[in-house]
């Protein structure tokens, strides 16, 4: 059976690369079993213990008695762009080279485990020269984070970046 309950978890936040992507990630830190306190009594409390302590993600949960998640909120001492709402356990990073941009690869793009287990939610995130994006496979999903999205580059109906369509 599973856990009941609330739970907090913390994540320290730091900045490393994997197959040569600059980006934040976060490694869990402690978990702390609040009993049946509130979700929101919980996040008051840690936000108000963390505020000023840069480089923290923190995570609260509320179980029912069967173990499923009924409840959760997060709040963040770190900036940037946001990946995942929550933390989301990072599996496989895979690099898509400017040259395959638009077209479809013959072979399937090199998978690039992360170093132990690490998670990934918001922060930084630079793609090297030659790299039009990255996609970031995790235990909550895939995301596909590109050069023009992380430049704020507006496409209108076209596809054409600063096109006014007229």
């Amino acid at each position: 059976m599973g856990r009941a309950g609330t739970v907090a978890r913390l994540y320290h936040a730091f900045d490393a690369s994997i197959a040569g992507v600059r980006l934040t990630l976060l490694r869990l830190e402690k978990e702390i079993e609040l009993g049946s306190a509130e979700v929101l009594d919980a996040v008051s409390d840690l936000r108000e213990r963390y505020a000023n302590t840069p480089g923290y993600v923190v995570e609260v949960v509320r179980y029912n008695k069967r173990g499923e998640e009924v409840e959760a909120s997060v709040f963040a001492t770190v900036v940037g762009t946001v990946l995942f709402p929550r933390p989301a356990r990072l599996i496989v990073v895979r690099v898509i080279e400017e040259e395959l941009r638009g077209s479809r690869p013959l072979q399937p793009l090199p998978a690039v485990k992360p170093p132990g287990e690490l998670y990934i939610s918001l922060g930084r995130i630079e793609l090297p020269e030659g790299v039009w994006g990255v996609i970031l496979e995790t235990d909550r999903g895939v995301r596909l984070v590109s050069r023009d999205m992380l430049a704020g580059v507006k496409k209108d109906s076209s596809g054409e970046p600063g096109s006014s369509g007229a």
